[in-house]
């Protein structure tokens, strides 16, 4: 039978495989969730950033901005309406605005606005004609049932408030929208690793 152990000698085991915590770790620990407030309060309300960044110091400075990057990259979403359009050109403005190498985010920035533009103009499209399909083959599905039954088909169905066509829809509408969600994946991951 194993030794009991408390939770001070275990604390203690687990700070030795750790190492040794240098001045680099203190300042991420402090300041990466600094920025991460900052990049929440910028989402919230009118904030000047360049005025913000300068109460920190040129060692804090990196933590705090992968902080604001990260806390900004969450609010970043496929365009789906007006308020996450709106939100979304927020965010990327706020990036810009962060970012040291400005050519490399101005590009990656890019790559996600053409995502979005995709997103909004064929991607509607796409949708569209996908849910068409779906109500077209949900309607023959149920005509089926009721000629089965020896049953009319009425002439006033929506098939789009039965539960399994919307379930079948919010299936069918995440299949479409994986491709994209990777493509910003990618993005998101590459505008967090530009300085």
């Amino acid at each position: 039978m194993g030794e009991i152990r408390s939770a001070k000698e275990i604390a203690a085991e687990r700070l030795k495989d750790i190492g040794e915590i240098t001045e680099e770790d203190r300042l991420r620990w402090k300041f990466v969730p600094a920025g991460e407030k900052l990049g929440q309060r910028y989402m919230s309300e009118r904030l000047d950033i360049e005025g913000e960044l300068a109460t920190f110091d040129d060692k804090q400075l990196p933590f705090v901005k992968q902080g604001m990057t990260q806390s900004l990259l969450i609010y970043l979403d496929l365009p789906r309406n007006e308020t996450i359009e709106t939100r979304n050109y927020k965010v990327m403005e706020g990036l810009m605005q962060i970012k040291e190498d400005k050519q490399s985010a101005a590009t990656a920035l890019g790559q996600l606005q053409r995502v979005f533009e995709h997103y909004a103009q064929q991607g509607e499209a796409q949708r569209a004609q996908a849910k068409q399909t779906l109500k077209n083959k949900f309607e023959q599905s149920l005509k089926q049932a009721l000629r089965a039954q020896g049953k009319a088909y009425p002439d006033q169905v929506n098939v789009e408030q039965f539960p399994q066509f919307e379930e079948e829809w919010r299936r069918t509408l995440a299949q479409m929208e994986q491709q994209y969600v990777k493509s910003l994946d990618e993005i998101k991951k590459h505008l967090a690793q530009i300085q």
